[in-house]
C-alpha cells in the first residue's frame, strides 16, 4: 500500500477519493456471555479464538479517529467483556468528538462502568432485550433478565441524577411472527425502565426452514407473511406510543435489490478485534444463512487490511478497497455480497 495521501477535512471524513469515510464499527470484544437462540454467532465460519481489541490496534487509528463522525462500538461480541472497557473509552474521547455508540446485552453495565459511560459522554447505548417478560427472555436470552433491568434502571437513574442529557438509551426487539402481539407490552415494560425509545429489527439471521415460519415479512424467502398487516399494526403502536416513546421501525425486505446495502453504507467499515478491516460483519464474519433458494450458503470472506499493519487511511485506499467500493456504485452490490439480504432491504422511513 502506498502513502495514503488523504484529503483531511474535519467532519469531511477519511480518504481523498469520491466515497470517503465517515464512520467505523469498532469490536471490542468477539467473545460473549450469552448464547441467544438467534445468534449469529452460532454458526459463523473462521472466526477462531474470541479475541479483545488490543491497545496497540487501538492506538494505530486513534490520529485519524477525528476525521470520522461516528464510531460504533458493536461487533460479534459483548463490548462489556472488554477487560479495560472504560480506559478505551477514555482513550476514543480523548480522540474523538463525533457519535459515539455501542449495542449491548447490559449485565456487565455496573454502577462502575455507568459512571465510565457518563464521564464519556457515551451518545447512545442500545440495550438487546428481545423481550417484554422474565419467561421470554429466559427462553431466547438466558438467565439474566434482573440484571438487564437492574442495568438499565441504573443507567436511566445516574443519568437523570448528573443531568446529563447523554446517552440516549434505547432497547432493541428481534420481530417473529409468534412474538408480535408482545409489542405493546415490551414497549409499555422499557418504559418502565427508563428506556426512552425501542428500536424493532427483523430476523434476519436464517438458519434453517424452521426458521421461515418466524420470520416478519414475505419478501427475499417469498413467503406467506402478510405484511401490510404487520405494517398496520407497526403504524397503530406508532401512534399509540407517540409523546411517550420513540419507535424505531423495522427494515421492510423487498423480493428484488433495492440498489446497495441497506445496512452497511459505504463509507463505513468493520474493524474487528484481530484488526482485521473489512466491509461489513457478515463479511468479516462469514456465518452460513440460508440464501434465496433456501440452501445454507457461506459467503467469502472480505478483508481489506489489518490495523495492525497498515493506517486505516492506507487501508481505506487500497486496491481491494477501491474495487469494491467501484463494483457496489457500478453494480449496486459487490460480487462477494452475492445474495445477501442485506441487498433487498431498506430502512423504514
Amino acid at each position: 500500500m502506498g502513502e495514503g495521501k488523504g484529503n483531511f477535512i474535519a467532519g469531511k471524513g477519511l480518504g481523498s477519493g469520491l466515497v470517503k469515510l465517515l464512520g467505523i464499527n469498532l469490536e471490542l470484544s468477539s467473545a460473549c456471555n450469552l448464547n441467544c437462540y438467534h445468534c449469529f454467532r452460532k454458526t459463523y465460519i473462521g472466526a477462531g479464538k474470541d479475541k479483545f481489541l488490543s491497545w496497540t490496534a487501538l492506538e494505530r487509528i486513534l490520529p485519524e479517529l477525528k476525521y470520522l463522525q461516528s464510531i460504533d462500538l458493536t461487533g460479534w461480541g459483548e463490548p462489556l467483556l472488554h477487560p479495560e472497557f472504560g480506559m478505551f473509552l477514555k482513550r476514543l474521547r480523548e480522540n474523538f468528538n463525533g457519535h459515539l455508540s455501542f449495542t449491548t446485552n447490559g449485565i456487565l453495565l455496573d454502577k462502575f462502568k455507568i459512571e465510565q459511560v457518563l464521564e464519556n459522554q457515551v451518545d447512545v447505548i442500545c440495550f438487546s432485550v428481545d423481550a417484554s417478560d422474565e419467561y421470554t427472555y429466559r427462553r431466547f436470552r438466558g438467565e439474566h433478565w434482573e440484571d438487564m433491568e437492574q442495568a438499565i434502571r441504573n443507567l436511566a437513574l445516574r443519568k437523570r441524577l448528573r443531568g446529563n442529557l447523554k446517552p440516549k438509551i434505547y432497547a432493541s426487539f428481534l420481530l417473529s411472527r409468534s412474538r408480535i402481539p408482545e409489542l405493546m407490552s415490551f414497549a409499555v415494560k422499557m418504559k418502565e425502565l427508563g428506556v426512552e425509545g425501542v428500536i424493532l429489527q427483523q430476523m434476519t439471521g436464517v438458519f434453517s426452514l424452521e426458521d421461515l415460519k418466524e420470520i416478519s415479512y414475505s419478501g427475499y424467502y417469498n413467503t406467506d407473511f402478510n405484511d401490510a398487516e404487520l405494517w398496520d399494526r407497526l403504524k397503530e403502536l406508532e401512534q399509540r406510543l407517540k409523546g411517550h416513546l420513540e419507535l424505531i421501525l423495522p427494515e421492510r425486505i423487498f423480493s428484488e435489490r433495492q440498489g446497495g446495502c441497506g445496512v452497511f453504507p459505504l463509507e463505513h467499515v468493520f474493524i474487528k478485534a484481530t484488526g482485521d478491516v473489512s466491509p461489513c460483519c457478515a463479511l468479516g464474519y462469514p456465518a452460513l444463512l440460508l440464501n434465496r433458494k433456501r440452501d445454507l450458503r457461506k459467503p467469502e470472506t472480505v478483508v481489506f487490511g489489518n490495523i495492525l499493519e497498515h493506517t486505516l487511511l492506507e487501508i481505506w485506499e487500497s486496491p481491494v478497497a477501491r474495487a469494491f467500493r467501484s463494483e457496489m456504485q457500478s453494480k449496486g452490490f459487490a460480487d462477494a455480497c452475492a445474495d445477501c439480504l442485506g441487498l433487498y432491504l431498506r430502512k423504514a422511513q
